[in-house]
């Protein structure tokens, strides 16, 4: 499993665009949340809400997995929103295409309410 970390001013042009381009966000109520960059926010103007697919210990056994990182991350979008987030940060995608079976993009951040 090779790790590919996401730029964090990249994460907000990339989420946007690939969010409306796979069809994410397309049910009413599951627009997704925007990224934030998180070296532009100190710890005093957010708070964490969670910590989307990583959180629990069903994440031992499986995540949610994608064809294309813009995809994980639309959904990561998504999941904040239900769960009552302004933002997304700190985004960690991972590509297992080179390993023995081809899973796809897995990615994960944190939920966040700015204050």
């Amino acid at each position: 499993m090779r790790l590919r970390r996401v730029p964090g001013i990249a994460v907000v042009a990339l989420f946007a665009a690939l969010a409306a381009a796979t069809g994410v966000a397309a049910e009413e109520g599951a627009r997704p949340v925007p990224g934030v960059d998180a070296t532009r926010l100190t710890p005093d103007r957010y708070t964490v809400l969670g910590r989307l697919w990583v959180q629990t210990w069903q994440s031992a056994f499986d995540v949610p997995r994608h064809g294309e990182a813009g995809a994980a991350i639309a959904e990561l979008g998504v999941e904040a929103r239900r769960l009552g987030a302004d933002a997304i940060t700190n985004v960690a995608c991972f590509n297992d295409q080179g390993g023995p079976v081809n899973r796809g993009w897995f990615c994960h951040a944190l939920a966040v309410k700015l204050k």
